[in-house]
């Protein structure tokens, strides 16, 4: 049938092969999208390759499927796909496709296969002239209007120069005049439409690129954040949770749902009843839901998280969506917690130190004046038969040793005493304790003891130790109001770090023994518990407690190297536990004092240094009247000038704190330069054991604590006396 169509009118099935083509174009789009989502791929020969053949494929399927002209001639949209392919890969990806494209003209044939093979070549090196790399300057980015301009200019003039490879010359001359124009339309749809697919596709990819990039940063933030997602549906209630979400509320276990109730079911009991109020009033528009809660995880450990949420409504104000986010608290509250223990700790540091100087400064003056009240009542019971005077003398005695005992206390408050450690066993400590403890405590309480058989023994100072033990006793006492029970246990603990986490401990690793006091009492109120150990601290009435006996034992235990902890519940009872670290030597080990005796008092003579003139006054009378020749110095300096080259002088007795150039380490000191076998006895009100180590005391010094008995003082100068000197 032939063929009437004018050559240069389009056809229906023009259009039709004129849209298949830009449909083959479109597919284009699928591969450059999936490799520029790999932007490191695109930029390989690897990539350029694989954008060759995306671009390729489709050349060659345009290629293959032209519009055929009424004259025989075709034309096809090849020029788009190759050059797209060299602005957006550049030569490699531009050859791959031209290459493409000429088998597909070679498949079709006809007269016009040469020229169209060469036009592809033309379209290759345009193609490659304007990669996006190159010009970028003149011609802007990738597909700026001016590179997609030039590349359909180029592509015009690819098409045009095919005039002069087309045979006959006739038939050259026809198709310039009625096909010419055709191929440049074509050119400049295929090379327009194949840059904007090409451009949509890559903005695609890099939207998605950028999309992923952010939601991966958002998820590490929201994990690093700990930041959890939520949406809940108030018409179905089912909520939805991001992981993160899950693993702080911990409700991904077995039974969950999906469903408000799953959140629940976690909550802490105590704060469910508030949340779920402001919930509500929040979906009712009544408030913002800004909350602060606790979740109760799996394993027994508690969360808090604040909650946060924005409620979605529609036209009528009825809720249909909300949106909401979840933050960990847990370590800001743990971190506060932490910074609250070591402000308590500071606090608790300071109180100490403050007493610790006050206590200190008292303790050298109010023993001095104990010193000579009790050596002049020791003076006094040796010069008197009379039996009332002596019990007098006896009750003035006790008071004297209270008051010293109270000092000493205090001393081990602040952490300063002069404690006497030796190896203990509690339990035997505890049992002759008890004939004190029955007439200290009222017959209606009860005492019921506890002790561990195979108890590993302790190293403290006996007189502290039941000094501690009676305050808490006493206070034991008090919390039952004269009507209870205690108890009394002990028992050897191994501490570790599990040990720590299961009770909220912060003890040393190691082993103890622990020593625990308990009452049925009224227990402490939570909000005094922490300050129980704050000196002066006491919920007693006026004129029936210092406030003194706990901070008094806290700083015994931590004196001795150990610990205290107190547990209360109130209208239960109150327990205080002791940990004393063990000892490695074997309890009943301890050296055994010697026998007290008398003095041997054939001449020997003493120089007795000492700046309280009372102080100085009663002890120098006590050692004459024990038989021995004194001579008596105010200090340290004029005590160096009467002990001249020592000749004279069997012994020394000090005081360490005194005024003057010389006290009494640093006169022990001098005395040791003139005469190096030089015994020397140091006493001391109070002294801070960094004055006396190191400063002229040797080991084997004796020194002693005033206000000091008659009987220790003369004994300790016997056995001085009767030690052979250092070096003979």
């Amino acid at each position: 049938m032939p063929d009437n169509t004018a050559a240069g009118e389009w056809t229906v099935p023009m259009f039709v092969q004129m849209l298949q083509n830009a449909a083959l174009i479109a597919l284009s789009a699928i591969g450059l999208h999936l490799i520029w989502q790999k932007r490191e791929l695109a930029d390989t020969y690897r990539g350029a390759v694989l954008i060759g053949l995306t671009f390729g494929i489709v050349t060659l399927l345009v290629t293959i499927t032209p519009i055929a002209l009424p004259d025989g001639a075709t034309i096809d949209a090849r020029a788009g796909p190759v050059i797209v392919a060299g602005i957006v890969g550049g030569p490699v990806s531009t050859a791959v496709a031209a290459a493409f494209g000429s088998t597909g003209r070679a498949m079709v044939g006809g007269s016009f296969a040469l020229p169209a093979v060469f036009a592809l070549l033309l379209y290759g090196i345009a193609g490659a002239a304007l990669w996006h790399r190159n010009f970028r300057g003149s011609l802007g980015h990738m597909f700026g209007p001016r590179r997609i301009i030039a590349g359909i200019g180029l592509s015009l003039v690819a098409a045009a120069l095919m005039y002069y490879v087309i045979q006959p010359q006739d038939l050259a001359e026809r198709w310039l005049r009625h096909d010419l124009p055709l191929i440049w339309i074509a050119n400049i749809l295929a090379v327009g439409l194949t840059g904007y697919v090409a451009k949509l596709a890559i903005h695609s990819a890099e939207s998605r690129v950028e999309l992923e990039k952010t939601l991966q940063t958002l998820t590490l933030a929201k994990k690093s954040g700990r930041i959890g997602i939520w949406t809940f549906d108030p018409r179905s209630g089912v909520v939805e949770w991001d992981d993160v979400n899950k693993e702080m509320h911990q409700i991904s276990v077995a039974g969950y749902r999906g469903r408000f109730e799953d959140w629940a079911r976690v909550v802490h009991p105590e704060d469910l009843p508030r949340v779920s109020l402001e919930f509500e009033e929040a979906l009712k528009g009544n408030r913002e839901f800004d909350t602060t809660y606790r979740v109760c995880a799996a394993d027994g450990t508690i969360h808090h998280l604040k909650g946060t949420a924005i409620v979605l409504r529609n036209g009528s104000g009825a809720p249909y969506r909300v949106v909401g986010a979840n933050l960990d608290l847990t370590p800001i509250v743990e971190k506060d917690r932490e910074l609250a223990h070591n402000r308590d700790i500071a606090e608790q540091a300071q109180k100490l130190d403050a007493v610790g100087k006050l206590t200190g400064g008292m303790a050298h003056d109010f023993n001095n004046l104990l010193t000579v009240i009790l050596g002049n009542i020791e003076l006094a019971e040796k010069m008197t038969e009379d039996p009332a005077l002596i019990d007098c003398l006896k009750e003035a005695r006790s008071a004297t040793d209270r008051g010293a005992d109270l000092i000493k206390n205090m001393l081990a408050f602040a952490r300063k005493a002069r404690l006497s450690p030796e190896v203990l066993d509690l339990n035997a400590v505890i049992r002759e304790s008890q004939t004190w403890m029955t007439r200290t405590l009222p017959e209606s309480i009860s005492i019921e003891v506890s002790l561990l058989a195979g108890l590993w023994p302790i190293a403290a100072d006996r007189s502290a130790l039941e000094t501690a033990l009676l305050n808490l006793l006493l206070n034991a006492k008090d919390a039952v109001e004269g009507k209870g029970r205690l108890t009394i246990e002990t028992s050897n603990v191994r501490i570790d770090e599990a040990y720590n986490a299961s009770r909220g401990e912060d003890l040393e690793v190691g082993r103890y023994v622990m020593l625990a006091v308990s009452d049925s009492g009224h227990g402490i109120a939570a909000d005094d518990l922490p300050r129980v150990f704050d000196p002066f601290f006491t919920t007693k009435d006026v004129g029936e407690g210092t406030g003194l006996g706990l901070s008094m034992v806290q700083g015994f235990m931590k004196q001795s190297g150990g610990s205290i902890r107190v547990y209360s519940e109130p209208g239960q009872g109150t327990t205080f536990k002791l940990y004393f670290p063990i000892s490695g030597t074997p309890a009943g080990q301890a050296a055994a004092p010697l026998a007290r005796r008398e003095p041997d008092s054939a001449g020997a003579t003493l120089l007795l240094v000492e700046d309280d003139e009372n102080v100085r006054r009663v002890l120098a009378r006590t050692l004459r009247l024990a038989g021995y020749t004194v001579q008596e110095a105010v200090n340290g300096d004029e005590g160096l000038k009467l002990y001249g080259d020592g000749s004279g002088y069997d012994l020394v007795v000090t005081d360490i704190v005194m005024p003057g150039e010389l006290q009494g380490p640093a006169l022990a000191k001098a005395i040791r330069k003139i005469r190096s076998d030089a015994r020397i006895v140091f006493m001391s009100g109070y002294a801070n054991e960094a004055q006396v180590h190191g400063n002229g005391l040797r080991p084997d010094d004796v020194r002693l604590t005033k206000p000091v008995q008659r009987a220790v003082l003369l004994e300790e100068i016997a056995r001085c006396l009767a030690r052979p000197p250092a070096g003979s």
